[in-house]
């Protein structure tokens, strides 16, 4: 697969996101979508996860960013989590602190943020997103040798984090956060040791005029949600370079199985086995004439799930059952944004990491068993 075909269907997946997020209209003056636009200022440091990007160890990034978002007063919102969410897409600039290296980055990020205790007097909100983001300075060989973090110009952000929200006046509001910001081109082309780095921010949130959240009554989520197992089979499917010197890709493919009960409104517990066919390993073997290994891999996995209506953050921990290679660590991480089409039908984007280094990105679909959990 190319790298621009994996572009493609990312940006797909986000046009979906940024559809389902901005496109509804008010069904009643109760039960309203509110636009609003928001601008937030990061300031933060990078994680030093490997000896390779040692050389960017003293450096604090500081980014902006620009929201259009929305934020959902509906009864439908309401009943999925007990809160009323925040969707929309992020623009952001980020400058790394280290331009001669890594440069600067400019990102687009679809996302989630389920706002909690509205009517408190300091609600707080979990931000979920993934998109992509436009990087200046890759690894060259030549022009820039000590950028282990990132070797395209196109890379894939993911971000997890709470906020405060304090009400200044009846259109704004202020938002103090705790992000954490990963980048990884999801193996598509090494060197890829990633960018990891938390941020403070602090934002603002500008609203329309007279906005308001009807205070609803907390309601039961077992009796709409269902009770019990549910079972999933996943495809997905990638391709990766075998190293940072030659540009030629290998498939990787793969089938898991899952089972899933839902313990809360918001969450899903999952228990998964999967089988991967790795192309990139079974080239290696076949370059090494001393090795006679097998370059598929079967793992077990245990995860969780965070429920938003149709779309599901998900991570899961895994361990390898079958490895005869043994090319990676023997335990390796899951993350993946779905969202769920129709009854029986998921798709989305994963990110497979060992440890600190991530993997690769996958795009996977999914057939569900429909009846027990309903999201």
């Amino acid at each position: 697969m190319k790298r621009h075909t994996s572009e493609l269907f990312l940006l797909i997946f986000l046009v979906l996101i940024a559809h389902g997020f901005v496109s509804a209209n008010p069904d009643s003056l109760t039960d309203v979508r509110y636009a609003y636009f928001n601008a937030r200022a990061h300031y933060g440091s990078m994680i030093i996860h490997s000896r390779a990007i040692k050389d960017i160890g003293n450096a604090n990034p500081w980014g902006l960013e620009l929201t259009l978002g929305r934020h959902s007063a509906t009864q439908k919102a309401w009943d999925a989590c007990n809160c009323y969410p925040k969707s929309g897409v992020i623009l952001g600039i980020w400058d790394f602190n280290k331009p001669d290296i890594l440069g600067h980055g400019f990102s687009a990020t679809a996302f989630i943020e389920p706002v909690f205790g509205i009517h408190s007097r300091i609600p707080f909100s979990i931000r979920a997103g993934t998109g992509f983001i436009y990087l200046t300075r890759p690894y060259d060989e030549v022009i820039n040798p000590y950028n282990f973090s990132y070797s395209t110009r196109i890379a894939f952000p993911i971000l997890l984090g709470v906020s405060g929200n304090f009400r200044l006046s009846s259109r704004l509001n202020m938002n103090l956060g705790l992000i954490y910001n990963h980048i990884s081109n999801g193996g598509l082309r090494e060197p890829n040791k990633g960018i990891n780095w938390p941020t403070i921010s602090l934002g603002l949130d500008f609203l329309p005029a007279n906005y308001h959240f009807p205070d609803r009554k907390i309601s039961g989520w077992k009796s709409v949600a269902g009770r019990g197992m549910n079972t999933a089979v996943y495809i997905f499917g990638t391709a990766k370079q075998l190293n940072h010197e030659e540009l030629k890709k290998y498939p990787i493919f793969g089938v898991e199985i899952r089972q899933s009960a839902r313990v809360s409104r918001l969450s899903l517990l999952s228990l998964g086995a999967e089988i991967l066919y790795d192309g990139s390993d079974r080239e290696e073997i076949h370059r090494d004439s001393l090795l006679h290994a097998d370059h598929k891999k079967a793992g077990l996995m245990v995860g969780h799930s965070f429920l938003l209506g149709r779309f599901a953050f998900s991570q899961a921990f895994g361990v390898y059952l079958y490895d005869p290679y043994k090319a990676n660590d023997p335990v390796y991480q899951r993350y993946e944004l779905t969202y769920l089409i129709g009854r029986h039908f998921e798709a989305g984007v994963g990110l497979k990491a060992h440890r600190h280094v991530a993997d690769f990105l996958d795009f996977r679909l999914a057939w569900r068993k429909t009846g027990r959990i309903r999201r």
